[in-house]
């Protein structure tokens, strides 16, 4: 009579044991999550950019999208172009990244106080960035010249009225 009463008793622990055992494996993955976004968290906006481009499984992209969707650094084109790896105009400078990894080179001037212009080089093409955003794209060709940074204003001569009652 022993041996009944103790075999409802002993499935109960093992069932508890098992449950006990799928909660704390559940917990130590949600924990794992954690651990990655927390990571995703504390790096800055500019390498989760950049580093974007390099990532190859879906999870660490969605990741990704999601920690820079927090931080507002993306548009609409961005969520459209990525992945197909197309840089267009009204898209943001971390788009571009994101698409096409790092340019081969960049340069850089303030045009007006808070208000900087960026010319991308990448092998194909020239993107041309104002305060974050792609304002204009070139193709590159061999023998021409990158887009200007800024407009120089020509010199002007003085009237020719004017010169003439000087005289």
């Amino acid at each position: 009579m022993k041996k009944i009463k103790q075999a409802p008793i002993a499935i109960g622990l093992i069932i508890s044991a098992l449950f006990a055992t799928a909660v704390q494996a559940q917990t130590e993955a949600a924990k794992r999550v954690l651990e990655r976004e927390g990571a995703l968290s504390k790096t800055g906006t500019l390498d989760l950019c950049v580093n974007y481009s390099t990532l190859t499984t879906e999870d660490e992209k969605k990741n990704y999208i999601k920690e820079l969707d927090l931080r507002s650094q993306l548009s609409v084109a961005d969520h459209k172009n990525i992945d197909q790896h197309k840089i267009v105009t009204s898209m943001t400078m971390c788009g571009m990244y994101m698409s096409q990894g790092k340019p081969v080179a960049e340069k850089s001037r303030q045009i007006r106080p808070m208000t900087f212009k960026t010319v991308h080089v990448y092998p194909d093409m020239y993107y041309v960035s104002q305060s974050g955003m792609i304002v204009e794209a070139y193709e590159r060709k061999e023998g021409s010249m990158p887009p200007k940074l800024v407009h120089e204003k020509p010199e002007t001569a003085p009237s020719p009225t004017l010169h003439s009652i000087h005289q």
